[in-house]
């Protein structure tokens, strides 16, 4: 894993910061068993950028801003109010939220960094600063010119990620089998990440076992967010697909 980030499988802690900036809230944890509806909130992100309330439990988290009633813990009707949508590490400094409990961001849940990427996200400048550098220097070499400033990436990004409001499918311009690790294309309806030359299907529950797939339908990662990748910059996969990339 890049850059020492450390994975904490909880979904109570936290913790990048929107806009990149330190949180001023200092909200207390509430343990899951202490909670009395035990339903999964809808906060875990799709590779099709949907924000769903699944059980899944992943490597990120991140936020788009302030998109949830923090009385009822349910999202608001818009599902963005910031270009700069983040991936955060889960675990900082030991600080802790209660999740949708304020109203300073909304802890959004990732399965991994290609998930993340490929649903219009970019990592974050301060709890994730040494993979956020190295994401920047990658797309300014892959586009020939300087390293870009945070909000030139997440005004690209913008562009990239949406379409009339929903999520933005791009052409494939390369074959499948050409892909770098960490691309995630669609095919059939059905979101993959690409490594170690094949296909893992993304699901409710996680990675599936890996798949030929040759010919797909579009490409969900942002084409500016797969020039970076190329150039290399690399997102960190599930352990699912890294310590056994034939299952």
């Amino acid at each position: 894993m890049p850059n020492g980030c450390r994975v904490v499988l909880r979904q109570v802690v936290y913790l990048g910061e929107h806009g990149d900036k330190p949180a001023t809230d200092g909200a207390a944890v509430v343990p899951a068993r202490m909670r009395r509806d035990r339903r999964p909130l809808q906060n875990r992100v799709t590779p099709f950028g949907d924000v769903v309330a699944i059980s899944q439990r992943g490597l990120y988290i991140g936020n788009r801003g302030i998109i949830h009633d923090p009385a009822t813990k349910t999202l608001l009707g818009r599902r963005w109010t910031t270009k700069a949508w983040l991936v955060c590490v889960l675990d900082y400094k030991g600080r802790r939220r209660e999740l949708m409990g304020g109203r300073s961001w909304t802890e959004l849940f990732f399965l991994d960094e290609a998930v993340a990427l490929a649903a219009g996200h970019r990592p974050c400048f301060f709890c994730r600063r040494a993979d956020a550098q190295a994401f920047r220097a990658a797309w300014g070499k892959a586009k020939g010119g300087e390293a870009p400033l945070a909000p030139e990436i997440d005004a690209v990004l913008h562009e990239e990620r949406l379409e009339r409001g929903r999520k933005r499918v791009h052409a494939m311009s390369d074959p499948v089998a050409e892909l770098p690790d960490g691309a995630v294309i669609i095919a059939a309806g059905e979101a993959y990440t690409i490594a170690h030359g094949r296909a893992f299907l993304w699901s409710e529950q996680g990675y599936q076992a890996a798949r030929q797939i040759r010919r797909a339908d579009g490409l969900l990662t942002p084409p500016s967010t797969l020039l970076a990748i190329r150039a290399g910059y690399r997102p960190v996969l599930h352990p699912d697909i890294e310590s056994n990339p034939h299952f």
